[in-house]
């Protein structure tokens, strides 16, 4: 058996029940030797976790993990020199601060009283003697601090410019399972691949990826995956009936890949409803049981009077659609203390120590907050008196939580000016411009997100994540953000042989065209205009006609693409010059093919899907392709 290898394990599967099997079984056999379960989540770690006792046994996030595995490194000479030298230029720059920000300004300010006027880029260096995981979404430059992002990055980086960083893992472990592989960020699966392969140590990725929602290098994704066994295999699924599995098995067509239900109940066969108005045919259809699943968050955010609070967190760096922890994700999280954003994450803990204080349960409130003294400050608690200035502080908190004129902003600065023992520090959101936007949203908003999560009966992930439903509408409809072209699926499914790998393959490859081609032309397309244009239309003219030629080898790379490369090469200009490069063509369908999957997937025994007129260009042609694959077609316009 190769030692890398690949295992597809569809939503329903038991994934996670396999990989404690796996794990049990292995701890058993071979309890001297060390394996490593890398996993997603912090609820999926503790998860595997909770039947494990075995110290040779390792079960943890990627961010955890190396964030144990880098503090040794961390300290290292040669490593916190490699840090100035990856980022020195944006230390410079921020100490300059060309832009004048005055957040910037104001840390500079504080820096310069601890560090030494003028604040010199000599000085951070000499101030540094190691390096950490500082647990936020943004790095803490001067002093060090990597954010979650730049640890898997720069460890990564890292290992590349000292290869011994390699051999520390292949030495220690005798397996190496990666949970959710097609989500893990492409520099960790290098790092892995890169030391592994070629050792006696397994790497093992487990997952599905029609259930990818974040971008990754699509070429080095590809490069890294293509050099994985991936076994044929028939699984159970043990989620949804008879009738729905057959239909995921002709929308997946995958011959390595076969899916059997557990189920031998029939249940009823998934319908399609082509309507004029979806909304009408979703309150037809659906009742309180019914899970709706919609490709449009802002839609969702918008109905539970949260808009703002939503676009806010989905403009910060690491909360977009195509992060790591999407801002829908990241709001919609069950368990307050798993928030991947700080500062929701406290917010979210303030409306719990609300609910609890307003239930009586004054024992869990002091609890909470000793435990989280770093978020909420310190509240000593010593004697009676303690307790009665406790009550009248949360007392001013929560009435300021509660005055619906208050923003985010109000709140934190009440939790700061409480006359507690050591107030909680929220400087970190207050001078930090990647804040300045969500410093303004109404406290309400957040309430109204808090309370929205107990609701069963909207997703707000696009139908991508999250667990199984008895009844299930899909609304499926295209979106410009994030990119999903349900239109362009419905026309263009009834003529080709769609699957994963041949739209995977697609993507890879004009991704590695159209990055080539920009780094030959040298200049950002859409910046030029027509004064601009005409110094680089040779070059971008002989590239698009490169790539032109490149199209013709696939009849529906010519559908997608054909019509803006035509254009341009028939009459070259800037607007046209625009339309190239992109890859939002095939982006989009891949996303649409994802998500139509998936969101059947989480059906267990009935299934409707509503497609809106305005997605269908051929209404026969899309219904006959629907009832291939196992639809019941039982309304059209």
């Amino acid at each position: 058996m190769s030692q890398l290898q690949l295992v597809n394990a569809p939503a329903g599967s038991g994934k996670s029940t396999e990989i404690k099997r796996l794990v049990r079984e292995w701890s058993a056999e071979r309890p001297l030797d060390r394996l490593l379960c890398v996993t997603y989540t912090n609820r999926a770690a503790d998860e595997l976790k909770a039947d494990i006792s075995s110290p040779y046994i390792e079960v943890s996030t990627i961010h955890s993990f190396l964030s144990r595995f880098s503090q040794s490194l961390f300290s290292a000479r040669e490593i916190v020199a490699y840090y100035f030298e990856i980022y020195g230029d944006a230390i410079k720059a921020r100490i300059e601060n060309a832009e004048e920000s005055v957040t910037t300004e104001e840390s500079n300010a504080r820096y310069r009283e601890e560090l030494g006027d003028p604040l010199t880029f000599e000085l951070v260096r000499e101030s540094v003697e190691s390096l950490y995981y500082n647990e936020r979404p943004f790095n803490t430059l001067y002093r060090g601090g990597l954010s979650h992002d730049d640890l898997l990055s720069f460890v990564a980086s890292c290992a590349k410019r000292y290869p011994n960083i390699y051999r520390r893992v292949s030495a220690k472990y005798r397996r190496v399972i990666i949970d959710e592989y097609q989500d893990t960020d492409v520099n960790v699966l290098e790092f892995f691949f890169e030391a592994l392969r070629g050792s006696d140590t397994g790497l093992h990725l487990y997952g599905d990826r029609m259930q990818q929602i974040y971008k990754s290098d699509p070429e080095r994704f590809q490069a890294l995956i293509c050099a994985f066994d991936v076994p044929r295999r028939e699984v159970v699924n043990y989620r949804s009936t008879e009738a729905i599995v057959s239909v995921l098995n002709n929308i997946y067509n995958d011959e390595t890949l076969r899916q059997v239900a557990d189920s031998k109940a029939g249940g009823s066969v998934p319908r399609v409803h082509f309507c004029a108005t979806p909304d009408d045919t979703v309150a037809r259809i659906a009742d309180p049981d019914t899970l709706i699943l919609s490709v449009h968050n802002s839609s969702i955010f918008g109905a539970i009077g949260s808009l703002e609070l939503f676009n806010a967190l989905k403009d910060m760096p690491d909360h977009g659609y195509n992060s790591r922890y999407p801002a829908a994700s990241a709001l919609t999280e069950s368990d307050w203390e798993k928030v991947p954003n700080p500062l929701i994450r406290l917010l979210y803990g303030l409306l719990d120590l609300e609910s609890e204080h307003t239930r009586g349960h004054v024992g869990t409130v002091i609890t909470t907050l000793r435990a989280h003294s770093k978020d909420f400050g310190d509240f000593t608690l010593r004697v009676h008196e303690d307790k009665e200035r406790l009550a009248n502080q949360l007392g001013v908190l929560f009435e300021v939580m509660r005055n619906g004129t208050s923003s985010i902003k109000d709140v934190l600065e009440t939790l700061s000016n409480l006359s507690v023992t050591r107030a909680a520090d929220v400087s970190d959101y207050l001078g930090n411009a990647d804040y300045d936007a969500i410093m303004l949203v109404p406290f309400q908003q957040v309430r109204n997100v808090f309370d929205f999560r107990s609701s069963p009966t909207r997703s707000t992930q696009h139908g991508v994540k999250g667990e199984s439903h008895e009844k299930v509408v899909f609304i499926a409809e295209t979106s410009t953000s994030p990119v999903v072209r349900m239109r362009s699926l419905f026309d263009l499914w009834p003529r080709y042989d769609l699957n994963l790998d041949s739209l995977e393959g697609l993507y890879g490859k004009l991704s590695e065209l159209f990055r080539s081609a920009k780094d030959v032309i040298g200049v950002d397309i859409s910046k030029l205009n027509k004064e601009t244009f005409p110094a680089f239309a040779e070059v971008i003219t002989a590239q698009a006609r490169i790539v032109a030629d490149e199209l013709n080898d696939s009849d529906l790379i010519v559908e997608l693409y054909g019509e803006s490369y035509g254009a341009y090469l028939e009459r070259p200009g800037v607007t046209h010059a625009k339309k190239l490069f992109k890859l939002s063509a095939i982006e989009g369908l891949l996303a649409a093919y994802r998500l139509f999957y998936v969101g059947c997937s989480r059906a267990r025994s009935e299934l409707d899907i509503v497609i809106p007129q305005k997605e269908v260009a051929d209404v026969h042609a899309t219904s006959e392709k629907l009832r291939q694959l196992g639809f019941e077609v039982v309304g059209t316009f």
